[in-house]
């Protein structure tokens, strides 16, 4: 216990003395803790120095921005009381401005319609003074009657024309020389005039008669008579003009219309009356039957009827001589592609009797489509029947569209040709329409003359189009049955070498 004891001091002894050896560098760092501390400290002072500072300043700047936010807004309630008083005075002026321009469009609305009302009186009044269309009527009596007196007529009418440019303000005088100049029109309608004159006739001059009714028919004839017996004689018929109807002496008259003319003039000496070969509706038609009647050719029948025709008639002649000519040509290749069916045959004979040597040296002198076909499996030796399948498919795949190429254009010529013709019927319509618009409804025969012209192009696309669509229903026959051989010679020989080798 005792030897524990003095151990156990010992240790007391030996843990007081470490103590005691630490506690030496301890105080030393107290120490420097200290003066960091104070150090720290004199620095949190200064720090609070300067804060106290900065918020002085910050007050002062908030002091002296709260100042300046007060002399705003006082400027601010300045500027705005200044404002509604300028506001105000404006609302007032764009009153008064609206105001004044609700008188002003009542004043011009006003003002217009005085002025409407004075244009309407003088209108009214201007409306008693003929104007330069009254004369229109008049002077299609010059334009489609014959050519007599023109100057002297027109002479007239121009001067009433002038007279309504001077006297505008004048109607009763302007209608007084309208009156005049249709008196006259009227007087020269009503004229007959029998004459002798110098006639001419193409190139000669013969003394003869000539004999006019007013504006609507003249005649002339030679004293002296032809070679035939007959005399010369003319008559003053219209022809068709480009802007307007003409007239001109046709001496190509028919014998019958000649012996009426002469007929005519004997009679006016002696008869009381006269009958003369006279169209009173001055036809183009008409006058073409009287002047022009002679014996025509089918050559001439066709080329009236291709004039007749118009415009059109050219893109249907040529779509009806590229459709033949398209349909020949496929015709010819058709058929030199179908050449060799009796070689064809004998081989797909043999084939079926299962010599196959026979077929292949006989196919050597196979052509044409079906040749091709048969060539393309026995002069080569394929492993098995998809090759050969492949093979002939390439094939089909490039001679199937061949046997078909151009038969689509025949096809379109065919469709095209009947809408071309209905385009020239309904040009030919609205001509028509024109002709009555001018001339009326009274002449049935120029009526018919003008539709039938006018149905020429229907008729002619219909030619056009039922040949060409029939040579190609016949060619597409002819191409569809070279294709039905193509296919069955190439299935017979198909089976005739893989069946037989199976």
């Amino acid at each position: 216990m005792f030897r524990m004891c003095n151990v156990k001091c010992g240790m007391g002894s030996l843990v007081l003395v470490a103590s005691l050896a630490t506690l030496a560098p301890l105080s030393y760092a107290q120490q420097n803790a200290d003066i960091d501390a104070v150090k720290q400290r004199a620095a949190l002072n200064s720090a609070k120095a300067d804060l106290e500072e900065a918020r002085k300043k910050r007050d002062m700047a908030v002091a002296a921005r709260w100042k300046d936010r007060e002399t705003a807004n006082q400027e601010r309630e300045l500027f705005n009381e200044k404002y509604n008083e300028s506001k105000e005075k404006v609302d007032a002026l764009m009153s008064e401005r609206a105001r004044l321009f609700e008188d002003v469009r009542v004043a011009r609305e006003d003002l217009a319609q005085v002025k409407l009302q004075a244009e309407k009186a003088r209108a009214e009044y201007l409306s008693l003074a003929a104007g330069p269309e009254r004369l229109e009527t008049l002077a299609k009596f010059s334009e489609q009657g014959i050519p007599f007196k023109i100057a002297e007529r027109v002479e007239v009418q121009n001067k009433v024309k002038k007279e309504m440019g001077l006297y505008r303000d004048d109607p009763v005088r302007i209608a007084k020389s309208v009156l005049n100049a249709a008196k006259n029109e009227l007087e020269f309608t009503r004229e007959i005039q029998v004459e002798n004159a110098e006639l001419v006739f193409g190139n000669a001059v013969a003394q003869g008669g000539r004999m006019r009714l007013g504006g609507l028919y003249a005649m002339q004839m030679a004293n002296a008579v032809d070679i035939n017996g007959l005399h010369p004689a003319a008559l003053m018929l219209p022809v068709a003009g480009e802007k307007k109807r003409v007239f001109s002496w046709q001496e190509n008259l028919t014998p019958d219309t000649k012996s009426q003319i002469s007929k005519a003039f004997v009679e006016s000496k002696d008869s009381a009356y006269v009958m003369v070969p006279v169209d009173v509706l001055l036809s183009t038609e008409l006058s073409s039957e009287m002047a022009n009647h002679q014996e025509t050719t089918w050559k001439d029948d066709l080329r009236e009827f291709f004039k007749n025709g118009g415009l059109l008639m050219y893109p249907l002649s040529v779509l009806l001589a590229l459709g033949l000519l398209i349909a020949l040509w496929r015709f010819i290749w058709i058929a030199c592609k179908a050449f060799g069916r009796i070689a064809a045959h004998r081989v797909i004979k043999a084939l079926k009797a299962g010599d196959i040597e026979a077929a292949r040296k006989l196919v050597v002198k196979t052509h044409g489509e079906v040749g091709k076909v048969l060539k393309t499996v026995l002069t080569k030796n394929y492993k098995d029947r998809e090759s050969a399948e492949r093979a002939l498919e390439e094939l089909f795949s490039a001679e199937v569209p061949k046997l078909d190429f151009g038969l689509n254009w025949i096809s379109v010529f065919a469709a095209v040709a009947p809408l071309l013709g209905l385009l020239g019927t309904v040009m030919g319509m609205i001509e028509l329409f024109d002709v009555i618009t001018m001339h009326g409804t009274s002449d049935p025969k120029l009526l018919a003359g003008g539709i039938s012209i006018a149905l020429v192009t229907t008729e002619t696309g219909l030619i056009v189009a039922i040949p060409l669509q029939l040579i190609h229903t016949f060619l597409v026959n002819r191409s569809e049955a070279l294709r039905g051989r193509m296919e069955k010679a190439g299935l017979a020989v198909l089976n005739a070498l893989w069946i037989k080798e199976k």
